[in-house]
């Protein structure tokens, strides 16, 4: 299997300027290239493949005005060329939006596929020797390609993807149920106790910070380099938002990956949330990144991973006595169940809830389906959507058994 690693270098002076080339000349044929696609296609309603893509590029590095384009590795400009088919192909199977032109002034990024390895405690690397770099892990595997990247405040990075050993030995742990929230970030029962982990809330941590940085920012004259020295601000302040998030996200994902075997969870629209008055607070929290982590690092240990359906009532159900709650709304945080009358925290019942559901959906070897249907009763969120959805599950409800 593949395995991935992000790590930082430091180029020296001298490196830094193939490196600058590198980014250039990668920019500007996928701009080049992406510029003639459009024209093309309003000419012909046909774009271009790769390969006429990297048989035109041949030509275009024999003319004297592009023979510049001839400085960095060949593969690498290839490369950019294939970025850019799939990102077209990526379009038109509607998964992501339409190609951009690149900027100078945002994040730069190439891929070296071939010719890399580590040698000396540092990344070698095509036309540019040995690159000083921190590497947290031995690389035993053979390296299949090294993405580098500069970031917006002037920082180098190496994503090495090398070939490693596949899983052998299953993982051994705990089940646990984890429920997503605001509140409390994650809500988790493992089959004995629940415990809660409260979220960080980096972007409100540093919001005034931003704001000063902003501020400034907006006095500069457009064009001065007092203005890009204060774009530089303001990406550091972006930047300690980001890697605090991930920081904590990686720290709590690597504790639950580390206790447990299988993790239950709920598959959350989180597109559909962030169109709401809590898409700031839903960013802030990283619910889907959080969800990432989980799900590949419990994927490596041999570990796995379930999704719920998100139309399954968690919230509703009573844990006890499987007596379902309509009337429950998302503002009610605590409810007593008009069977059994236990008393419920609305996260903790939920968690319990995902768990024995998951513990069903192992059993029965099926990929997340349930029986019982929210129905959109009271959990729907308004504004989210135009059209009813109707699930097919709702034509032949079963009632809801024990595993």
């Amino acid at each position: 299997m593949l395995d991935v690693l992000k790590v930082r270098i430091y180029p020296n002076k001298e490196q830094e300027i193939p490196l600058a080339k590198s980014f250039g000349c990668s920019r500007f044929i996928w701009n080049f290239y992406l510029n003639k696609t459009n024209n093309q296609y309003e000419e012909t309603g046909k774009g271009m493949t790769y390969c006429q893509m990297a048989k035109d590029l041949t030509q275009l590095k024999k003319l004297a005005d592009f023979e510049w384009l001839q400085e960095p590795t060949a593969a690498v400009l290839q490369q950019s060329l294939k970025n850019l088919e799939s990102a077209f192909k990526n379009f038109f199977a509607k998964r992501t939006g339409f190609p951009k032109f690149k900027s100078k002034h945002s994040k730069q990024s190439i891929r070296f596929p071939e010719s890399c390895s580590i040698k000396d405690g540092g990344l070698k690397l095509p036309k540019l020797g040995i690159v000083k770099a921190s590497l947290s892990k031995n690389i035993n595997g053979k390296i299949k390609s090294v993405t580098v990247s500069k970031t917006s405040t002037d920082k180098y990075f190496a994503a090495i993807l090398f070939e490693t050993g596949d899983l052998t030995n299953a993982k051994e742990g705990k089940i646990s149920g984890i429920d997503l929230g605001l509140t409390s970030l994650i809500t988790v029962f493992d089959g004995e106790s629940c415990y809660k982990v409260d979220p960080i809330k980096p972007t409100r941590k540093y919001a005034k910070r931003l704001r000063i940085r902003q501020k400034a920012l907006s006095r500069k004259v457009k064009g001065s380099s007092n203005r890009y020295k204060a774009i530089k601000v303001v990406a550091k302040v972006h930047e300690k938002i980001s890697n605090t998030r991930q920081d904590f996200l990686h720290k709590l994902s690597r504790n639950l990956v580390d206790d447990n075997q299988v993790i239950v969870t709920e598959n959350l629209c989180i597109k559909g949330l962030t169109r709401t008055k809590l898409a700031k607070s839903i960013h802030d929290a990283g619910f889907g990144m959080l969800l990432n982590f989980i799900s590949y690092k419990l994927e490596r240990e041999g570990g796995k991973f379930v999704q719920v359906d998100r139309f399954f009532p968690s919230s509703k159900l009573c844990s006890c006595c499987d007596h379902k709650n309509d009337s429950l709304n998302l503002s009610v945080r605590e409810w007593i169940c008009s069977s059994c009358q236990t008393t419920h925290d609305r996260d903790e019942n939920t968690s319990r809830n995902l768990r024995e559901e998951g513990i069903k959906i192992l059993s029965t070897n099926t990929v997340g389906h349930t029986e019982l249907q929210a129905c959109g009763e009271a959990v729907r969120l308004v504004g989210t959507c135009t059209q009813k959805r109707v699930s097919e599950k709702q034509e032949s409800p079963a009632n809801r058994f024990a595993v």
